[in-house]
């Protein structure tokens, strides 16, 4: 279910990434640069301490430590009990490697050298590790709180038996994982700043559902949003491109050797970055439900990947006819929608328990409705409420297949519908933002807005379905990391900018160029909180002002159209280079308008002179310009190839204008 299914129902509707760890903390250190202080009173996670770099996502709770940072530059001994999680311990030494340390590891700390420091990893199964934090000042209800909850974690700074040390403690292994993560955006000058941290997720499933149609991933861009993901905290990644047909057309056959040692590959790396991989078979395009054959089949097929590791699973039922299809149904079911529900539950119900008999570690099952929006009752999700297992959760995009807003209120009233007025269903929410399959000439880069703070209350969790271009959604995944784990501690720009900041790197001009190219990106299915090209609008804007009352133009727009210009140039020098590849036939098209902007500066500024040969000649190069960026280069998997868009209604209207009022002289 993506936003192309709105084109399939007739809905049309407009409008790295394998990080090191140095690069995460030069990242970190930029952030400190650019993003403004979060504090944010009466909010979770909001009374961030000034003087600590800036965390995302937000914790729930953070504030400056007593004591000096611990520097990681030296010899430090990561102390580590038998059996802690191999992820985290690997990362945190890589992280003292990347600031020129010596890591080594032991079992207890033992006789530390003079000089030398320490970085403690346990879990709330470990007296010493609970204990710890609190000989460093750490033992207070928000700690005790962290470590009671699934994948909290708790960080404390201080000194023990006089060794400066930082103390990383987790609920379990997941949270001792995001710790590490949050120990990375702690490093400043080459130390951890003294900190106390506790902090834990709010949503339970917070994620990435690659889900569109049009071209699939590569197998190398999934392993590097799976790295990604995982470095902000996110814990599921659903395995569901409507265009392998090996999910959909073909959902009975099983996989080749090849593509299951692609398959392990993925779940392998997703486990070590503790993402829970999830697969999605989606049998409804022609599963007959009352034929045991095809229950056989599902299961068959099921099976086959819970032998690579997989213990969690989706059957999406979006997408495909609303009735049922076959002979042997209709004998059974009936015609009518609360029929096909009826069908589904039992299918699903089926499966549910063949599958799962003797296995261990399964996730609960998952499912995607056939009417999988809007939060009222209807025939269908009456009878799917009543005859589902009260078990199998839903997947719900909201009030629309691309919802503009999610409220809580939304959200409560879905969960009755799919329910029961006795027992709601447990909901979650499968957003359709960044998605572009439904407009694949478009990006969508704007901050994730119009999702209300506390729908950690009214839904299990959130997945996020990103765009065909995988490096241009990493900004938007890490919007949706910052929500889902503390929602009333999220801040839409200041979280983009965050992001943006981290994907490009140190270098300035770099940044620069990122943002520029967002900016032009920002126009979302013409939503008043998405408003089209902001900062260059803004730019235009005052240079008409100025123009009209006869000033100097202040420069800005300028700056922009030869920063534009440059873009193809920058953008490959960003910190994570598929971007660069991802973003390129827009970058070309917005160098071209950002050539054809200048022109027509340089126009008008002939045209007040009364420069007539200058003015003409200035106007066919603006005519070449915007020739050139209105070609159509960028391929796609089924309309051909089509021509980028990016803050056209901006630049067309700019450059129109300009036209207009430098015209040809005859």
């Amino acid at each position: 279910m993506s936003a192309a299914s709105a084109r399939v129902r007739g809905k049309h509707r407009r409008k790295v990434l394998l990080l090191s760890a140095a690069v995460l903390l030069a990242g970190a250190l930029v952030a400190g640069w650019f993003v403004v202080s979060r504090d944010r009173p009466g909010v979770p996670g909001g009374n961030h301490a000034t003087g600590l770099p800036p965390v995302f996502p937000v914790p729930m709770n953070a504030s400056a430590g007593q004591g000096d940072p611990v520097s990681l530059k030296g010899h430090v001994y990561v102390v580590a009990p038998p059996g802690t999680d191999q992820p985290s311990l690997a990362a945190v030494q890589d992280l003292v490697t990347a600031t020129g340390g010596t890591p080594e590891v032991r079992a207890a700390l033992g006789n530390p050298a003079e000089g030398s420091s320490a970085i403690f990893l346990g879990t709330s199964d470990n007296p010493a590790a609970v204990s710890l934090p609190g000989a460093l000042g750490g033992d207070d209800a928000a700690t005790r709180e962290a470590l009671g909850r699934s994948e909290g974690y708790a960080i404390a700074t201080g000194l023990s038996s006089g060794t400066p040390t930082a103390v990383l403690t987790g609920h379990d292994s997941d949270g001792l994982f995001h710790a590490v993560q949050t120990l990375k955006q702690l490093l400043k000058d080459g130390s951890v700043a003294a900190a106390r941290v506790s902090d834990w997720p709010l949503m339970q499933t917070r994620g990435v559902i690659e889900g569109f149609y049009g071209t699939p991933w590569s197998h190398q861009a999934r392993l590097d949003v799976l790295e990604f993901a995982g470095a902000q905290k996110m814990n599921t990644y659903i395995y569901s491109p409507k265009d392998d047909p090996l999910l959909r057309d073909k959902w009975r056959a099983l996989y080749s050797d090849q593509q299951l040692k692609d398959l392990q590959e993925l779940i392998d790396t997703a486990t070590a970055n503790h993402i829970r991989f999830t697969y999605a078979l989606s049998p409804g395009m022609d599963v007959c439900y009352s034929r045991d054959g095809d229950l056989g089949d599902a299961v068959a097929k099921l099976d086959s990947l819970y032998a690579l590791g997989v213990r969690s699973f989706v059957i999406p039922l979006d997408d495909i006819d609303t009735k049922v299809q076959c002979s042997e149904d209709l004998r059974k079911y009936g015609p009518g929608q609360a029929n096909l529900a009826k069908a589904q539950a039992a299918f699903l119900n089926g499966l549910n328990r063949r599958f799962s008999a003797g296995k261990e570690g399964l996730q609960p099952l998952q499912t995607v409705p056939t009417f999988y929006t809007g939060s009222g009752s209807s025939p269908y999700k009456k009878e799917l409420g009543r005859a589902l297992d009260p078990g199998i959760i839903v997947q719900w995009t909201g009030e629309d297949v691309v919802s503009h807003r999610i409220t809580t209120d939304s959200a409560e009233t879905a969960r009755r519908s799919y329910g029961t007025q006795d027992t709601p269903r447990e909901l979650v929410i499968w957003d359709n933002y960044p998605v572009n399959d439904f407009s694949q000439d478009h990006l969508f880069m704007a901050p994730v807005i119009g999702r209300d703070a506390d729908l950690h209350s009214a839904v299990r969790g959130m997945v996020t379905n990103p765009m065909i271009e995988p490096y241009l959604s990493l900004p938007a995944i890490f919007n949706y990391a910052d929500f889902s784990w503390n929602g009333p501690g999220y801040n839409p720009r200041l979280s983009m900018d965050e992001a943006l900041v981290r994907l490009s790197g140190p270098d300035p001009e770099v940044r620069a160029a990122v943002q520029a190219f967002a900016d032009l990106n920002q126009d979302w299915q013409d939503d008043e909180l998405t408003p089209s090209a902001p900062a260059l609008r803004r730019d235009i804007d005052q240079f008409w002002t100025d123009y009209d009352a006869g000033r100097p133009p202040s420069g800005g727009l300028l700056a922009r159209a030869q920063l534009l210009q440059r873009l193809p140039e920058l953008l490959p020098k960003m910190a994570v280079p598929g971007f660069a590849a991802d973003a390129g036939h827009w970058a070309d098209a917005a160098a071209w308008y950002g050539r054809g902007v200048e022109e027509a500066l340089n126009m008008l500024d002939a045209a007040k002179r009364g420069d007539a040969s200058a003015v003409a000649a200035g106007r066919k190069k603006v005519q070449d310009a915007l020739a050139a960026a209105a070609a159509k280069t960028q391929p796609t998997l089924d309309l051909g190839v089509v021509t980028p868009v990016l803050g056209n209604g901006e630049l067309n209207s700019f450059l129109e204008r300009a036209l207009q009022t430098a015209p040809p002289r005859g």
